[in-house]
């Protein structure tokens, strides 16, 4: 048996059991983290060889494996005599109830929702083991009856017994305890007991009592949780068991029950689910928790006829301070700012109630009488919330974001660094510009990013904001429509950088658009626009045709041989005969199949699964590289990875940023590396700016990089430049290998 958990003498085993690789390493970070001794099974035969040789503290199993599934493992282990008590945590899909309910008849102590908060998940592992070893050393207790008064006090369970026929009720020395008494002070009886449960609660106690009572056959079990409410004393969480004991005529004549004390692990349960609804850093709600209220706030002003408001606030060069100070002053900021906005949100509330403080704040009036209170949430990075359930009129959510504005643009100190920060903030006034979550959201976001492109530091409704919004798209729209008839788009292309001899290999070719009307269009502003109105099509075959034509260019000007990557679009991807016009483009240039490689974001194949294995497999019939792009960011699922034929993962740049300051990224980064090496693929590596980042990488046999370390994205004319100096090879760092 283990010991407390805070003087554990070694670490406690958990046994994960998944199909999927990338699962297992990322449990594995997640949970060694915690401090826990991870043990692995890919499979349902092996989990059970693995329980019976090492015995495991707890298991934490996938539902959907080949061969035994998660639920048939499940009920072997509670077969087996050293399983029956193990604490077993089912991970099942998102809201799939079925699975969830199957999971409980097999015998799974709890279930999990995929995909795993990873943060979360080490705390709940020790709250359910912490409640197992609790349980299993009453059940050792109470094997040896001259201990049994002891093992009570221990576990804080009372007994009880109700002789119906006589009246007589007996209470155990840990259930006079429980109730704040002793022997001999309290008389022992059900009124007595009753007047211990708070008021709001005895109706529900009565009723399980009388069913009790009410029970026709001997061996009836029934439970009931409850509360205990005690003068002087915090209210105490019971778990009540109870067992009916009959006559030969199927009268109740005796009813036996126990009380556990299990406020602790509610208490350790209610940290759990802070956990998952609120933000660590700040302690403020998070989005899941905000688009809830948000909801029920627009059901309620319907339901009222009143107004209420959104607020989504954006921290102006946030990543120039956190990437020049570190991440720590970062944080530092953040939770400075969630603060800040708490208190401008709560200063407009106490008004509401109180009447203005002084003048400034005379018409901040931003709720009615006995109106649910604002509510302030993280909505993720430098992203933040307000929600302002009932306004009068939609000039208070503009002077509760005049408020924001002054309050948070006053200077900050962060450790010895004075900092100045600025928000841009858009605002949505429901129901006029939004009748559920989506819709508010949405256009909550259009008029922040219009503060954001407006010059920053201010607000905007998103009624002011929105045609200037649309009017720029429009005006995308059309010329965008002529770019390719105009000879208005072009390529640029970065090196891709083989790590073991700095050899150039490939290129990824990159989509510019130089409008003589508006200038250079920023991909990030067009790309969208292109794959919401089609023109994606279009433009993504000329792409293609170009890039396959200038790589063979290269080659006949003599230049060495490389492959070029091209992105393929959702709309692209989607499309029926998509091998026919790759096969076609190919034969037009004569590019050699094998110096084209296609690269696909994981969660466009995620769309569709069984699809996108038909269409992989049918553009690797014609020879072509096939690579996934952005690999980490999306489902990342190796039960899905291991059917598509592809040739290489491409590490999102957002990882590599910071894979030398942030142990999390490294740890993605490394399980990226492993994952790919165990398929046999190679990886190349995004983003890669820093020699630091470079060593990492050749540390953990990343094969290729690609970034402004090496070049930026050239033209046509300078790539074939640096190919024909140094027959094509970029000279590594000079210390990359010094410590």
């Amino acid at each position: 048996m283990k010991g407390e958990m805070d003087n554990k003498p070694s670490a406690y085993r958990v046994l994960v059991v998944d199909d999927d690789l990338t699962a297992r390493i990322l449990a594995s970070h997640s949970l060694e983290q915690e401090g826990f001794e991870v043990l692995l099974a890919d499979n349902g035969v092996a989990a059970l060889q693995s329980f019976q040789d090492l015995q495991p503290d707890i298991v934490l199993m996938d539902v959907e494996m080949p061969g035994l599934n998660g639920f048939d493992v499940c009920r072997q282990l509670r077969s087996m005599p050293c399983g029956k008590l193990v604490p077993i945590l089912m991970a099942t899909g998102q809201d799939d109830i079925d699975s969830v309910r199957e999971a409980y008849a097999a015998g799974a102590t709890d279930f999990v929702s995929k995909p795993f908060n990873w943060k979360v998940l080490g705390h709940r592992v020790n709250y359910m083991i912490r409640a197992s070893n609790t349980t299993e050393q009453l059940r050792q207790l109470q094997k040896s009856e001259a201990r049994l008064g002891n093992a009570q006090r221990i576990a804080r369970l009372g007994n009880w017994e109700w002789h119906r026929n006589s009246g007589e009720v007996y209470w155990s020395d840990q259930f006079y305890r429980l109730l704040g008494s002793k022997r001999g002070l309290t008389h022992a009886g059900i009124r007595t007991f009753l007047r211990c449960v708070p008021a709001n609660e005895r109706p529900q106690m009565r009723h399980w009592l009388e069913q009790l009572l009410n029970c026709r056959y001997s061996g009836f079990m029934s439970g009931i949780n409850h509360s205990i409410s005690l003068p002087g004393q915090n209210v105490k969480s019971v778990q009540h068991q109870a067992e009916v004991f009959c006559d030969e005529q199927g009268n109740a004549t005796i009813i036996a029950g126990t009380m556990l004390d299990v406020s602790e692990l509610k208490q350790a349960q209610d940290q759990v689910l802070k956990l998952a609804r609120f933000d660590s850093l700040t302690g403020l709600s998070n989005r899941s928790v905000f688009c809830d209220r948000v909801q029920l706030a627009i059901d309620q002003a319907e339901r009222k006829g009143c107004l209420g408001a959104v607020l989504f606030l954006d921290l102006d060069n946030f990543k120039r301070i956190n990437d020049t100070l570190g991440h720590g002053i970062g944080d530092l900021l953040l939770k400075e700012v969630a603060r800040r906005l708490t208190d401008s949100v709560r200063t407009a509330d106490r008004v509401s109630d109180q009447g203005s403080l002084n003048s400034a704040d005379a018409d901040l009036t931003v709720v009615t009488e006995n109106s649910p209170p604002p509510l302030v949430a993280r909505f993720g990075g430098d992203e933040f919330t307000v929600l302002l359930p009932e306004i009068n009129q939609i000039r208070d959510a503009e002077n509760v974001a005049r408020r924001i504005l002054e309050s948070i643009g006053l200077s900050i100190d962060l450790a010895g660094h004075e900092v100045v920060i600025t928000p841009s903030i858009g605002i949505a006034i429901f129901p006029h510009h939004g009748e559920d979550v989506d819709s508010l959201m949405k256009n909550v976001d259009a008029a922040m990013y219009y503060v954001k492109h407006a010059g920053k530091n201010g607000y905007e409704l998103f009624v002011k904001s929105m045609n200037v919004v649309a009017k720029r798209r429009l005006e995308l729209e059309s010329h965008l429509r002529h770019a390719i008839a105009a000879n208005e788009l072009s390529l640029n292309y970065q090196p891709q950088v083989a790590m073991s001899s700095g050899k150039i290999v490939g290129v990824e070719a990159l989509l510019r658009w130089n409008s003589p009307q508006l200038g250079f269009v920023s991909p990030v502003e067009f790309i969208p626009i292109a794959e919401e109105t089609g023109l994606i099509a279009p433009i993504g075959e000329w792409v293609m045709r170009e890039a396959c034509r200038q790589t063979r260019q290269w080659q006949l000007q003599g230049l060495p041989k490389i492959r070029v990557a091209v992105n393929l679009s959702v709309r692209q991807f989607a499309r029926q005969n998509l091998e026919k016009l790759v096969d076609q483009v190919l034969l037009d240039t004569e590019l050699p199949v094998d110096c084209l490689e296609l690269e696909i974001t994981e969660n466009m194949l995620m769309d569709d699964v069984e699809g996108s294995v038909e269409t992989l497999h049918r553009l690797k019939a014609l020879g072509v590289q096939l690579a996934i792009d952005d690999f980490g960011t999306g489902y990342s699922s190796l039960s899905y990875l291991k059917r598509f034929p592809i040739d290489r993962l491409k590490v999102d740049r957002s990882f590599i940023t910071h894979v030398t300051t942030d142990p999390g990224d490294a740890s993605v980064t490394q399980a990226i590396i492993a994952v790919a090496h165990n398929l046999g693929l190679s990886v190349t590596a995004e983003g890669v700016e820093e020699v630091s980042q470079l060593k990492f990488l050749q540390q953990h046999a990343c094969e290729e990089v690609q970034g402004f370390l090496f070049s930026r994205p050239l033209t046509a004319e300078d790539l074939a430049e640096l190919l024909g100096s140094n027959d094509g090879f970029i000279p590594l760092p000079t210390d990359i290998d010094s410590d």
